[in-house]
């Protein structure tokens, strides 16, 4: 009979596990939405990290947790119900004694809502501190997503000057082999293109390397296919001024909502401690059959806690005075750092800005223009080979160069918003952009 009851209890408990929703089927936050031949962008990136990020899920839910303690905390405790009899006292004729009593506890006024208030203002803290942690993860995304265009871009680059060395040493070898060239200058190009094609085997690694991290963002597997890197849009309008930045952030930063929040708890956490010096009361209702004169069996009542011990209150209202203070200097503190950061950010952006335009009107042209003279020199003999290559590693430092300064653009930007608190893309529409 034990062990029917046993297997009974057994399958009861996995029928109940199974049917409990989410148990077999646990959520899966992996992204597999996107196909490898498009090309893809930063805010099609940070959707998709943001979707199912597990850091950010888990502190949302713990906001969400947060949320749902205001309303107990503003509730009166449960009322009690008692109840006692006493069996020797039964009779044929009155029956048994019986005592009935119904008491609710009521604290001192403004209790309820201090304590509602502390646990309102912690829920704003919690949502804050995911909102800093959403700020960061976007920051993150598109800091790897500037690095896996620079490397895509770097590698054709890579490419086309390998194409390049390639074509120069036909040229250098049949200008060899018609006695116009030294054997130097076809050893010098082969030297060159090794060298290159050692530089794109570092490429490839860090291809690896970014690729990891941006499926680590999805939480996908490593080496999971990604599409490539869509192009990049430098705007040439600065950003807003310091002055506009500095008010968004002041007004919607989440660091500074967290700690403003933390100052009003910490308030009402002082109002709450100051109640605790008053008592609390307790009112019932019951009825006691133990009195002979019904009259005297309905009773009510009230009671009250006494608080002699203040020195234990007062620690605690100390306390809450003291935590409330530390919460605004650190808003003081955060503020300044916050607008140091911000005003460093900003000037990054502008000069990444103006980086990309010297290097579009400027560097770009010239280097170009310095290979295709060095090149037409010496195949009319009026230039070394060493120009050539003088010239092209120029060219290739000039094109990393660039590349590398549109990646750090969008890094930079990142940390803009990422101090502003706030994204700053309509203050730079891109009608007034150079998209490469």
């Amino acid at each position: 009979m034990y062990s029917i009851f046993l297997q009974y209890t057994v399958i009861s408990v996995l029928l109940t596990l199974i049917a409990v929703p989410g148990w077999s089927n646990p959520p899966q936050h992996v992204h597999t939405g996107f196909k490898t031949d498009q090309n893809l962008t930063a805010d099609q990136l940070v959707s998709w990290v943001l979707e199912v990020n597990p850091g950010l899920a888990a502190i949302q839910a713990a906001a969400e947790a947060a949320a749902y303690r205001i309303d107990p905390a503003g509730a009166l405790d449960d009322p009690v119900l008692s109840y006692g009899i006493a069996p020797l006292t039964h009779n044929a004729s009155q029956g048994v004694n019986q005592r009935f009593d119904f008491s609710q506890k009521i604290p001192w006024p403004g209790t309820l809502s201090a304590r509602e208030a502390v646990a309102r203002n912690d829920a704003l803290a919690v949502s804050s501190e995911a909102d800093m942690l959403q700020l960061l993860v976007i920051t993150q995304t598109k800091s790897a997503y500037a690095e896996w265009h620079f490397i895509h871009e770097a590698l054709s680059i890579h490419h086309a000057t390998q194409t390049l060395l390639d074509e120069l040493i036909v040229t250098t070898q049949s200008r060899y082999a018609a006695g116009l060239a030294s054997k130097q200058d076809a050893l010098q190009a082969e030297v060159e293109l090794n060298n290159l094609k050692n530089q794109i085997l570092g490429l490839l690694r860090q291809q690896v390397a970014i690729q990891a991290r941006i499926n680590a963002l999805l939480n996908r597997a490593p080496d999971t296919a990604l599409p490539n890197a869509g192009p990049i849009v430098v705007s040439r309008q600065k950003p807003p001024t310091f002055q506009e930045l500095k008010v968004l952030a002041l007004t919607h930063h989440p660091d500074l909502s967290q700690l403003n929040a933390r100052i009003s708890s910490g308030e009402s956490r002082v109002t709450l401690a100051e109640k605790a010096f008053f008592p609390d009361f307790q009112v019932g209702v019951g009825y006691n059959s133990f009195w002979d004169d019904a009259d005297k069996r309905p009773f009510l009542g009230i009671s009250i806690n006494i608080p002699l011990d203040r020195n234990k209150r007062r620690s605690i209202l100390n306390q809450a005075r003291a935590e409330t203070r530390r919460a605004e200097w650190s808003l003081i503190e955060r503020q300044a750092e916050l607008l140091a950061d911000l005003a460093q950010a900003r000037a990054e952006v502008i000069e990444a800005q103006s980086s990309v335009a010297l290097y579009q009107d400027k560097l770009i042209p010239l280097a170009e223009e310095y290979l295709e003279s060095a090149i037409a020199d010496y195949q009319s003999g009026a230039g070394g080979f060493l120009n050539v290559i003088t010239a092209e590693q120029r060219k290739l430092s000039t094109d990393l160069a660039h590349a590398r300064t549109r990646a750090d653009y969008i890094r930079r930007l990142a940390e803009l918003e990422r101090w502003t608190g706030a994204s700053i893309n309509s203050s730079l529409p891109d009608s007034t952009g150079v998209e490469q």
